[in-house]
């Protein structure tokens, strides 16, 4: 996984992003992912509840 995040991070300041704001993405996206996969995974436990 480094290498494909040192690949997207080289290609956002290839095109002008500032490292610390490819920084503070990559924390972003980081953080959005793991707040939908306990979402999801809520979601799934809330159902199997209801389908008893």
């Amino acid at each position: 996984m480094e290498s494909a995040i040192a690949s997207v991070a080289a290609s956002a300041i290839g095109v002008g992003w500032q490292p610390e704001e490819v920084a503070a993405a990559l924390v972003e996206l980081a953080d959005n992912h793991m707040l939908a996969l306990l979402a999801n995974r809520d979601l799934a436990r809330d159902l199997a509840v209801l389908k008893r």
